[in-house]
């Protein structure tokens, strides 16, 4: 089989639809092949992961509350809306809309600004001073970090998502937003939005206090794709302090075989 044919096998594989003699064959080349076993932990880890997130679960008081906006429809108190735009929405949506609506502002001003203030000599528009310019960016930044630090306290993992989201787009984050990153990829129970923080976080990995941080996280985490997302951006980062974790998680017997493998190589590659 090819490489690619095998890589095709393993959901059939992991979801136990393989025939016994393709299963046998399947794993005869996989006990062969680092890389092919590698795909394996990572997806069998991806799988039970995904089964670990919380549904969520309506309030009890929703459905009262559909019945009773039907009926106030109904005998007229509330009008049906007819597809106008409402500025205000509750919950994240209304957040999002509106910090998305304020960042369009600004940008439209600011090229309104520039196209205007360009077609008039120096003696009867000046253009806007530096000063301004940069309070002005440095209010759009103040806004992401304050949308970043609210989003990332949400119980919603799609709400935490945006927030890193916010967080990553903001160039010279304060104390604040560092240590809820950084809190975010130690404890948030979303693999997905802890993948998420630690790119946002290697950003800013040329601040002291988040490469320690994310070279205490990497003994501290239990999803094998956190852990070897972490030796990759450790390397990438050329972090020599690493080397000792690394070593541990490359004989620690009880570690996933992909970290372990992956640790191996971080060694060599730190090395060289």
């Amino acid at each position: 089989m090819t490489p690619d044919e095998l890589r095709g096998m393993i959901p059939e594989y992991l979801a136990g639809r393989l025939s016994p003699a393709d299963k046998n064959e399947f794993e005869q080349q996989m006990h062969g092949n680092a890389e092919l076993l590698m795909h394996v932990e990572e997806l069998r880890a991806t799988w039970q992961d995904m089964g670990r997130i919380p549904m969520t679960q309506p309030s009890a008081a929703l459905r009262a509350r559909f019945y009773r906006r039907v009926h106030d429809m109904q005998t007229g108190r509330v009008p049906v809306p007819r597809g106008t735009f409402v500025w205000w929405k509750p919950g994240l949506a209304g957040l999002v809309r509106q910090v998305a609506i304020a960042l369009l502002i600004f940008g439209v001003g600011l090229y309104s600004g520039r196209v205007f203030f360009g077609t008039k000599s120096p003696q009867n528009a000046p253009a806007m001073s530096s000063p301004d310019a940069a309070q002005l960016q440095s209010q759009i930044q103040s806004l992401r970090q304050t949308v970043a630090l609210s989003l990332l306290e949400r119980q919603s993992p799609a709400s935490r998502l945006q927030g890193v989201s916010f967080g990553s787009q903001v160039d010279h984050p304060d104390q604040d937003l560092l240590s809820a990153l950084i809190q975010t990829l130690e404890h948030d129970q979303n693999t997905n939005v802890r993948l998420a923080a630690l790119d946002a976080l290697e950003r800013f990995s040329g601040e002291e206090p988040v490469r320690q941080a994310m070279l205490k996280s990497l003994g501290n985490q239990d999803s094998p794709l956190v852990q070897i997302a972490l030796i990759d951006a450790l390397v990438h980062m050329r972090e020599k302090g690493a080397a000792g974790e690394f070593r541990r998680l490359s004989t620690e017997t009880a570690a996933n075989a992909a970290v372990r493998q992956r640790a191996q190589w971080a060694l060599k590659t730190l090395k060289d």
